[in-house]
């Protein structure tokens, strides 16, 4: 039958496993009556059962039943079962009949051929242990049995003169059976209980002095085999047990031992109490990379080269007590490297001498690990300067040892044009640009300056004690000048450019971080100020960042309360001066500021993001308006960088919008800028043509103010580029604006695209681009931009020009500063 389960035969005393072969097999040595006692109770402590109660674990005990097995084969069972039978044969043949003779010798020979039949399966080991045990118990109480039958018959018949030669040989024997079975301990007290009864009830019949006298050998007999065997087995188990688990033990430590000098990374050594090498292992020698013959006795300070933890190592070498992971450096091959070492002091078995004993790790890789952790934390990988959090903490300590009157500048540095070094020569140019940004300024500094880069394109300078304003001020002025120069990419020369923002201790704060705010908010204005430039902090900046935040939080809810509005700026045909659309610009009318710039408001709403659900709404708002209108008009509206971003957020929310408003695709035109495509990341380029798959209008806005305006209109076909007002607002007055826009119309007629000249503020301009290919014109001639009930579409075309023809605009005409119109939209 295929093995089911572990069988679990359970009592207080002792729990066997038995596995669930053909037949489930009884407890080895437990007799039902024993088992029922409960551990602790008084007759367990009564018949000493806590000197039979070894019970060893699941994995022992196939083991524990050979231990037990061999003990009890060691008796010649059949060479005694044959000589038994013809003893007593002989002696009960003087006085019992013939057929009690010949059960005798019969039953005698059947325990015989089955004490053959547990040697050889003993023998053969075609058996388990435990099913062996089981089987000699079988045999051993029909033994007995046998053995006590034969005796009270025996006895019970025999004449008054031979019991005095018959008890002796019933309690010797009673004895030999149950020493030779010490090993199952309850089996041999319940042997000598059956042989007792043999001889105790027989004599207890006779009622002759005698008779009682043998009754009462039997009885002191049954007690003192009780207690030899227990005491007997106490000695058997507890020795096997015990040498059981030491030789585990030292099976377990000599394989460990062997695997640290063979395969692991720690070895063993052993040293006099004076320090020198005994013994060393080849483990040892092969990482000290010397013989055993020149390490055995060689001091093992010798080993390490000076250094304070090979003195702290001496130390602990003069003292008793042990250590641990005492890591000292050691030079192996020309080569540095760490060892770990932990060690304490032993005795010698026969006490006289003491040593050092302990072991050896070499962690030079953790050591390299631990020392790259501890520089990552504290410095940039890229350039290897101090990093963020080092030149914190550099600046806390500063400051901490500043005295009232002590001097302590620092100096925030941003570079000008690493974004676009970073879009034209990718991630491991500007990498290449910002080490050698790093270097020059590192180049730069004098002693106690400490220079950091504390992220992106950002780097730091701390002074401490600086002999004057005037000199960290000189410094400055020196980094900018040094990071004019161009740097070299893969060849080429491109430029770089910074700003620096100076702050002092204790004029601009008394603490670092207060000083460190200043620095940044004078490298704030210096980047306001059209970059290159070395800017020292003022009281006013702080104010300045102060009204800034505060119209950060503002412009939060301004959506909300319903504070900001599209006004709408015609776009006129060139030749018939004809509205054939509008351009939406957002305006913000704060409740107590009125009206605020779009020139402080968008930059702010695309620093914080809020740029991307401000840019929905006026997509939304600038369609819904548009509904209105006759369908010959289309409706601009300029897209943030910021919105671009988003990629299928950004298409999703024109999808919806052009649905909501049920306006055709094709009235619709966005408005980019170089700035989007500057990245020349095609997610970009393909979200573009995504989005003029619909229908919808792109124009490039702005166009020729750029770095390499010409290479974007190979990177996307836009429908319509708007030129610059800068070129258009000097057509009459500069002879190159003139061959500018003039130059940009054609090209962008040869491309099959429509311009729009942006700015057109007087006749003569307008006469100007009336000579060219110009499709159509914005600017303050026809109109600035108003809110959408002021549209004068509804008229359906302005009237044309006569001998002035902008006479009747001149209630919507601006003068003076009509350059300024700022055109934002989300």
């Amino acid at each position: 039958m295929a093995h089911k389960k572990l069988l679990i035969y359970q009592s207080p005393i002792s729990k066997i496993a038995v596995e669930n072969r053909s037949l489930l097999l009884p407890p080895i040595d437990q007799p039902l009556a024993v088992s029922r006692i409960k551990r602790g109770s008084f007759l367990y402590k009564l018949f000493h059962l806590q000197l039979i109660d070894h019970v060893p674990e699941a994995k022992d005990r196939e083991w524990w039943a050979r231990c037990r097995l061999e003990h009890i084969c060691i008796t010649p069972y059949l060479t005694y079962d044959l000589l038994r039978i013809a003893i007593l044969a002989a002696i009960f043949a003087t006085f019992m009949p013939l057929p009690f003779m010949l059960a005798m010798m019969v039953s005698g020979g059947c325990i015989a051929m089955c004490q053959v039949h547990v040697d050889r399966r003993y023998r053969n080991q075609t058996h388990s242990n435990r099913e062996n045990l089981a089987l000699v118990r079988r045999v051993v109480l029909a033994r007995t049995l046998h053995l006590a039958v034969l005796n009270a018959i025996a006895l019970f018949n025999a004449p008054a003169d031979l019991l005095i030669v018959l008890v002796p040989i019933a309690v010797m024997l009673m004895w030999i059976e149950a020493v030779a079975l010490l090993a199952i301990p309850r089996a041999a007290v319940l042997s000598a209980a059956i042989n007792g009864l043999a001889i105790l009830i027989p004599m207890s019949l006779a009622g002759t002095a005698t008779a009682a006298g043998a009754a009462m050998v039997a009885v002191a007999s049954f007690f003192t085999i009780h207690w030899a065997v227990f005491h007997l087995h106490y000695m058997f188990a507890t020795r096997r047990l015990r040498t059981r688990k030491l030789t585990e033990a030292n099976d377990t430590i000599q394989l460990l031992l062997n695997q640290y000098d063979q395969d692991g990374s720690d070895w063993l050594f052993e040293c006099s109490e004076k320090g020198r090498i005994l013994r060393p292992s080849p483990r040892f020698c092969e990482a000290a990379g010397q013989t055993a013959e020149t390490l055995e006795g060689m001091q093992l300070l010798d080993l390490f080269y000076d250094s304070p933890e090979r003195d702290e190592l001496r130390l602990m070498g003069g003292q008793d007590q042990s250590f641990q992971r005492l890591v000292v450096p050691v030079i192996i091959d020309r080569k540095k490297r760490w060892w770990s070492i932990s060690a304490r002091k032993v005795t010698s078995s026969d006490g006289e001498r003491r040593y050092w004993r302990g072991f050896v790790a070499d962690v030079t890789r953790a050591r390299a690990a631990e020392e790259k952790v501890t520089y990552m934390a504290h410095y940039d990988v890229l350039t290897d300067l101090p990093n963020r959090a080092l030149f914190n903490s550099s600046v806390s300590r500063a400051f901490a040892r500043r005295k009232d009157n002590g001097l302590v500048a620092i100096l925030a540095i941003d570079l000008d044009h690493f974004k676009q070094i970073n879009d034209s020569f990718g991630h491991a140019g500007g990498d290449r640009a910002l080490r050698q940004a790093g270097e020059r300024i590192e180049a730069l500094a004098r002693p106690g300056m400490l220079v950091a880069r504390i992220g992106g394109d950002e780097f730091a300078v701390l002074i401490e004690g600086p002999a004057s304003r005037e000199q960290v001020i000189a410094f400055a002025d020196t980094v900018v000048e040094a990071m004019n120069d161009p740097v070299e990419i893969e060849g080429q020369k491109a430029q770089l450019g910074a700003c620096v923002g100076v702050a002092f201790a204790p004029a601009d704060g008394t603490s670092g971080d207060e000083v460190m705010q200043a620095a940044d908010l004078a490298l704030y204005q210096a980047k306001a100020n059209g970059r290159r430039a070395a800017v020292l902090f003022d009281k006013s900046m702080q104010e300045r960042f102060q009204e800034r935040r505060k119209l950060e939080v503002d412009l939060r809810s301004a959506l909300v309360r319903g504070e900001l509005q599209l006004h709408y700026q015609p776009l006129v045909d060139t030749q018939t001066t004809q509205v054939v659309g509008y351009e939406a610009l957002l305006r913000w009318n704060h409740p107590v500021r009125g009206s605020v710039s779009p020139d402080e408001f968008v930059p702010i709403a695309e620093e914080t993001g809020q740029i991307v659900s401000i840019g929905a709404w006026v997509l939304r708002e600038a369609l819904a308006e548009a509904s209105r209108w006759p369908d010959h008009l289309t409706v601009s509206v300029n897209l943030s960088p910021v919105q671009t971003r988003g990629g299928a957020d950004l298409y999703t929310t024109i999808v919806q919008a052009l649905a909501a408003s049920n306006v055709s695709a094709h009235r619709l035109e966005l408005e980019i800028t170089e700035t989007v495509l500057m990245q020349e990341n095609q997610e970009t380029i393909a979200l573009l043509h995504k989005i003029r798959a619909l229908g919808v209008q792109i124009a490039l806005d702005d166009f020729g103010i750029g770095y390499s305006s010409l290479n974007y209109l190979r990177a996307f076909p836009f429908d319509k580029i708007k030129i610059d007002r800068r070129f258009v607002g000097d057509m009459a007055v500069r002879e190159d604006s003139d061959a500018i826009v003039r130059a940009v119309i054609a090209l962008a007629t040869q491309l099959n695209m429509r311009t729009t000249a942006e700015g057109v503020e007087n006749t003569e301009q307008l006469e100007r681009i009336r000579e060219t290919q110009c499709t159509q014109l914005q600017g303050y001639l026809f109109s600035r931009a108003v809110p959408a009930e002021q549209l004068t579409h509804r008229q359906a075309t302005f009237e044309r020009m006569q001998t002035s023809p902008i006479a009747h605009l001149s209630a919507n005409r601006v003068r003076g500063n009509s350059g300024a119109e700022q055109r934002h939209s989300a």
